[in-house]
């Protein structure tokens, strides 16, 4: 059954009993998810599906913890009906339940990031004759070590950077062109020179790659995709002994610094795609900024010794 229809089978079972405001959260949690699955066969949606939607609804969207909790609790009570209904395995069963965290995402220190560039080219391969692991050297090192640093000075969302193009880049100006943003909306951004450096060693010895117009490619020439990404970062935390490494972390870690090194909020909510400066505010706090300072700072009397 595909998922339209059966969302219309819980309405007709289950409206009456709801909120308005239940049905509304429902109603936004179905159609987000429902384009998620491609409006597939339900028997045929996994675990793993799931999984990955919350992710999205968590890095990507940057939704509350709250908001992605209520979207869990609309998908489990979906599969409830559909199990009892239709026979089908009720799968949000394992799926953990998300919960707020219990201490704010912290931004990357300097020595973590460099162990992180560092652990790019650096793999542990099983050799059978020895019997033992041995060090080597990854293929994707260059490639990885330039994902990171444009996450890390762009603060792009994974999806954005998975996205781009060699068209997007300017590789004179270091300027990278996002041309469909949240809410399909382009933007500019830019990136220092280790990062343009590191794009630069990527590109020259990466070759064709069967002509590839992907900015990151794998090595068959395609697009690297979100969970490729989001892989390639979290292993090489657990190689680099750095706990948490996530791409989102990288745009946290950027929206920080930025703040502390004297950026806007205003210019940060450009950079960033936010509609509001609500999310920027969380990073504002994050960042420590001392409004009172900044404004004795800025204070016209004090400034002309009025």
């Amino acid at each position: 059954m595909r998922w339209e229809d059966a969302v219309e089978g819980f309405w007709l079972a289950r409206s009456r009993n709801l909120s308005d405001h239940t049905v509304s959260d429902y109603t936004i949690t179905f159609r987000r998810f429902g384009k998620w699955v491609k409006y597939g066969d339900i028997a045929k949606i996994t675990v793993k599906q799931v999984n990955a939607f919350l992710t999205y609804l968590d890095e990507e969207l940057e939704l509350a913890p709250k908001t992605v909790l209520n979207h869990w609790i609309a998908l489990s009570s979906f599969w409830t009906w559909a199990a009892r209904e239709l026979g089908i395995k009720h799968i949000m069963r394992d799926v953990e339940r998300p919960h707020a965290p219990k201490r704010t995402m912290q931004p990357f220190t300097e020595d973590e990031v460099r162990l992180l560039v560092a652990a790019c080219a650096s793999m542990r391969a099983y050799d059978p004759r020895n019997q033992r692991y041995t060090d080597g050297h990854r293929p994707s090192a260059l490639r990885d070590a330039a994902i990171i640093l444009v996450l890390l000075d762009a603060g792009l969302r994974v999806s954005e950077l998975a996205a781009l193009t060699k068209r997007d880049y300017d590789r004179k100006q270091g300027r990278i062109i996002i041309e469909h943003g949240k809410g399909d909306k382009q933007r500019t951004v830019f990136v220092g020179q280790a990062a343009q450096r590191a794009i630069w060693r990527y590109l020259v010895t990466r070759g064709d790659v069967g002509a590839s117009e992907a900015l990151f490619a794998t090595a068959s020439g395609r697009h690297m995709d979100s969970a490729g990404v989001r892989m390639m970062i979290v292993r090489c935390g657990e190689r680099a002994g750095v706990e948490g490494a996530t791409p989102h972390r990288f745009r946290h870690t950027f929206a920080v610094n930025f703040l502390r090194n004297g950026g806007n909020m205003a210019a940060l909510q450009d950079l960033l795609g936010h509609s509001t400066l609500e999310m920027v505010r969380r990073y504002a706090r994050l960042a420590e900024v001392d409004l009172a300072e900044a404004q004795r700072k800025a204070s016209p009397a004090d400034r002309w010794k009025l």
